[in-house]
C-alpha cells in the first residue's frame, strides 16, 4: 500500500507520463521526469552534513553539494574524498560563494550582488574555486550556486568567463544569458517552515508541492531539490528518505547528478553570445539557456 507521500508523487508523475504518451512520445527517454538534489552550505555543521548523505546513500540517490571554499576545512574534505571515492556517481561537488557573505548595505542579503565590483567578484571567484581544487582535484565540478540563490546581473558573465559550466539558483531568478542553468524549484526548509507555521504536517506539504511543481516543470526541465543540511534533523532526514524513494520508484522518474543534467544538454546549448568569455571582454547578449 502507498504512503500519502508516494500516492501524492506518484498521481503527478502518472499524469505527466500520461500527457507524454498522448503528444506522442515513444521514446521511453522522453517521458522520463528528471530530479537533481541540491544541497547547500557545505563547511557549515559538518556532522549533519555527513548524516544527510549517509540518508541519501541508503537511498540510492545522488546528491550535489555546494560547498563554501572559506568553510570546507581538511576534515571535513577528506571525509568527502573517500566518499567520492567509495561512489564517485553518488556525490558531485561544487561552489558556493566565497565566504557566504553579505555584502549589500540593504535589501535582500546577496554575496556576489550590486554593491559588489567586476574585480571584487572576479577576486572571491576565483579564491574559491582554487581552495576548492586544491581540495577535490578533478573531482569539484565547475558549477556555481550563488549564496541565498541570488547574484547581479553581472556575475553569470563573469563565471563563463573564468570557466565555470553551469549556474544554479532558484527557478524565479532573472534570466542570463551566459550559462546553461540548473534551477531549484523545491526549498525543503521553507515548506517545512510554511507547513509548522499553518499547522500542516510538513511530509505532506512538502509532497503537495513537489507535485506542483512536476506537473509544471515536469515535462519540460529537471526539477530541482534544495536542501539546507545545517536545518535538518533526524525527523527530516527520514521525511526526505520517504521523499527520495517515492520518486525513485515510479518508472517515470530518475535522480541524476546534475553533472549529467549538464552533459547532456551540453550538445544542445546554443548561445549567440560570449560562453567562454575573457574576463574583461565586452558583454554581449545571448540566448537564454534553462535545462
Amino acid at each position: 500500500m502507498k504512503t500519502s507521500t508516494t500516492g501524492t508523487v506518484h498521481a503527478a508523475l502518472d499524469l505527466v507520463a500520461e500527457q507524454a504518451r498522448a503528444a506522442g512520445g515513444t521514446d521511453t527517454r522522453s517521458r522520463m521526469v528528471r530530479f537533481f538534489l541540491r544541497d547547500d552550505d557545505g563547511g557549515w555543521d559538518d556532522a549533519r552534513l555527513l548524516a544527510l548523505l549517509d540518508c541519501t546513500g541508503d537511498a540510492g540517490v545522488p546528491i550535489d553539494l555546494a560547498l563554501i571554499p572559506q568553510c570546507t576545512g581538511e576534515a571535513l574534505a577528506a571525509a568527502l574524498r573517500e566518499r567520492k571515492r567509495a561512489a564517485p556517481a553518488a556525490l558531485g561537488l561544487h561552489q558556493h560563494g566565497w565566504a557566504h557573505l553579505n555584502h549589500e548595505s540593504g535589501g535582500r542579503k546577496c554575496e556576489f550582488g550590486e554593491a559588489r565590483s567586476f574585480e571584487a567578484q572576479c577576486s572571491d571567484l576565483r579564491a574559491g574555486r582554487e581552495h576548492l581544487q586544491q581540495a577535490f582535484g578533478g573531482s569539484l565540478d565547475p558549477f556555481f550556486t550563488p549564496p541565498w540563490n541570488r547574484c547581479s546581473e553581472l556575475t553569470p558573465a563573469l563565471l563563463a568567463g573564468l570557466g565555470f559550466a553551469a549556474l544554479s539558483r532558484d527557478r524565479s531568478a532573472p534570466a542570463q544569458f551566459f550559462l546553461p542553468e540548473l534551477a531549484v524549484d523545491l526549498d525543503w526548509s521553507r515548506q517545512r517552515r510554511l507547513a509548522v507555521a499553518g499547522g500542516e504536517e510538513p511530509a505532506q506539504r512538502t509532497a503537495l508541492e513537489l507535485a506542483r511543481c512536476i506537473l509544471k516543470h515536469g515535462g519540460s526541465s529537471p526539477i530541482g531539490v534544495m536542501l539546507h543540511h545545517a536545518d535538518m534533523g533526524a525527523g527530516d532526514l527520514d521525511t526526505l528518505r520517504t521523499l527520495l524513494l517515492a520518486v525513485q520508484s515510479h518508472p517515470a522518474a530518475r535522480w541524476q547528478p546534475m553533472r549529467e543534467l549538464v552533459g547532456a544538454a551540453a550538445s544542445g546549448v546554443r548561445a549567440s553570445g560570449p560562453a567562454h568569455l575573457a574576463v574583461g571582454e565586452p558583454v554581449g547578449r545571448a540566448e537564454r539557456v534553462r535545462l
